[in-house]
């Protein structure tokens, strides 16, 4: 609500400053945020709308004047011609962001605003990498990382190929230089006038601007004009001015021209020139039309009219111009008062815009936060850092392809981490009965469908993974025995085994295949071959056995052996008995 523009309804106006009339306080680019004030005060930085400029100004309030306000630029040495009324100005300084109006500018242009939408777009699609049963959810997938391969990695990498691809793209479809543009200049007129007034006629004893003028109080009408050109880089200018006046009548076309100043130079951009103007002439001038002419007419028109024109240069180039203000009155035989047919333009005041043509070209620059970019700096970052993310892609996706190749467990965790949940095995709840599923796939999509995770356990180094749903367990298992340990404690094909039965059956694990027979594997001791005994053979049993089961051990000389389930196996060193 506080920063709500008043295009919607608020009370702050967004002006970005465009020119140096206000520096070193206010510099082309700054964003400026003016707010409404009942009363504006000598020295407050406002904004109004200037309607001969057809644009808004932003300059400080140096001078009340009745119900107007007298506003000049810091960085200037004249007054505005302009004088706003308090309903003119849109608003008073409230806040002053340096820079941030270039970034706007930036963004206004379609382009511009195609790439930014666009990159967002890339960083919001970044959600499809999310599981589907986590995203439905609205859990976080967690990173992955696999031989120092971090997801964020990838994406953050991925990203910036992107990037600089786009920004590679548009820069090389820009030239390298542009011609150079026109610039842009403005010539200002800007009249007064006074005379000597009556006290009781008007409220002082000298005549002002705006205020009519009659011959039977006086005759004569001091005229004056203040003439600027307005631009950046004007050099050399050579002028000349000439000020007259015209009676006319616009009915029947009839004229007359009277001179006022004779022909005067100026070599600055500044010019003022004073002039006086005799009404009792122009009354007699009309009065002797009427009688030898017979025209009869209410009122005619007197111009002022200041013919100027000047040459100077641009950018080096060479330009003329020329410029007519006028001052225009309306003369009923009684006084002579301004003709302002338009209320919302300064009869006083008049402009002309001009345009120099520029030779040569110039550098494309971009503008980018506040900052000049030159268009070959920017396809050189483009080109250096869309090189440089694709090495890295290449690099993490090698490394990670070779991972998830040797190892299927991590190329699991890589494609379903966030589905995966670790568990111990006193944790996982007893199940009527277990079925297995040929791939790890076909496990994920059990838990997409029901909405589950896949709890995932380590034991005896093969990683189980189950699903459950209500008495139903659906388990993948990933690794197996190793066939150099089968190999190595092989038992030889010569020598007698003992087949040990257990006394009491085994409670199965609901890890453990219950349909499938257990596996047994036979480890054998072979003593040093420095120890030679006479094979002698006694049997041995545990004369306190174990509730659950019972282990008989075979001697022989020079050997033991023993055997039991495969979960219950362990690999002792070799000892000496």
């Amino acid at each position: 609500m506080t920063l709500a523009p008043t295009q919607f309804g608020g009370w702050v106006t967004y002006v970005i400053v465009d020119g140096n009339s206000m520096e070193p306080g206010f510099y082309r680019g700054d964003l400026v945020l003016v707010r409404a004030q009942p009363d504006y005060q000598v020295g407050d930085a406002v904004v109004y709308h200037d309607p001969h400029m057809g644009s808004y100004v932003f300059h400080r309030i140096v001078q009340p004047e009745l119900n107007r306000f007298i506003l000049q630029g810091d960085n200037n040495s004249w007054l505005d011609s302009y004088k706003p009324t308090q309903a003119e100005i849109v608003g008073k300084l409230w806040v002053h962001i340096p820079k941030l109006g270039k970034g706007i500018e930036w963004m206004r242009v379609p382009l511009n605003m195609s790439l930014t939408v666009g990159l967002m777009g890339v960083i919001l699609m970044l959600d499809l990498f999310k599981n589907p049963s986590q995203s439905k959810k609205g859990k976080a997938v967690p990173a992955f990382n696999f031989g120092g391969i971090s997801q964020f990695g990838l994406y953050g990498l991925a990203f910036f190929a992107l990037l600089f691809l786009v920004t590679g793209i548009y820069s090389f479809t820009r030239p390298l230089n542009l011609p150079a543009e026109n610039i842009s200049y403005q010539q200002e007129g800007n009249f007064y006038y006074s005379a000597t007034g009556t006290p009781g006629v008007y409220d002082t004893d000298v005549v002002r601007s705006g205020e009519p003028v009659f011959p039977k109080l006086t005759c004569f009408l001091n005229i004056g004009l203040t003439y600027n050109i307005i631009g950046n880089g004007i050099q050399g200018i050579a002028g000349k001015q000439t000020i007259y006046a015209r009676v006319l009548d616009e009915t029947s076309g009839w004229q007359r021209t009277i001179p006022l100043t004779s022909e005067s130079t100026f070599n600055t951009n500044s010019y003022f020139a004073m002039t006086t103007l005799d009404l009792c002439q122009i009354e007699s001038i009309v009065n002797l039309v009427e009688q030898e002419t017979g025209l009869k007419q209410i009122a005619y028109t007197l111009e002022i009219v200041a013919d100027t024109s000047f040459i100077a240069s641009i950018g080096g180039n060479q330009i003329s111009d020329s410029f007519s203000p006028k001052l225009v009155f309306k003369y009923d035989k009684v006084h002579f008062y301004l003709a302002n047919g338009d209320t919302k333009t300064d009869p006083l005041f008049s402009t002309k815009a001009g345009l120099a043509g520029a030779s040569g070209s110039d550098k494309n620059i971009i503008s980018l936060f506040g900052f000049q970019i030159p268009i070959w700096v920017i396809r050189f970052i483009s080109l250096i850092g869309f090189a440089v993310s694709l090495i890295g892609l290449t690099t993490l996706g090698l490394n990670l392809y070779k991972t998830t190749s040797q190892n299927e467990q991590a190329l699991i965790r890589l494609k379903y981490g966030g589905m995966l949940v670790d568990v111990y095995e006193q944790n996982l709840a007893p199940a009527s009965s277990i079925i297995d599923v040929r791939t790890i796939d076909d496990l994920a999509r059990l838990a997409e469908k029901q909405g589950a995770m896949i709890l995932h356990m380590t034991r005896n180094s093969l990683h189980y993974y189950f699903v459950q749903n209500n008495s139903t367990t659906y388990r993948y298992v990933v690794g197996a025995v190793e066939d150099s340990m089968l190999a190595e404690n092989a038992q030889p094909e010569n020598e007698p085994v003992k087949q040990i039965e257990l006394s009491q059956p085994v409670s199965v694990p609901l890890v453990e295949k219950p349909a499938e027979p257990k596996p047994r594997i036979i480890y054998t001791y072979v003593p040093p071959p420095e120890v030679t005994t006479p094979r002698q053979e006694r049997k041995i049993t545990n004369p306190k056995p174990t509730p659950s089961e019972t282990i008989e051990y075979v001697i022989n000389t020079g050997k033991i052996e023993f055997e039991t389930s495969l979960q219950e196996a362990t690999v002792l060193p070799r000892i000496k008995i």
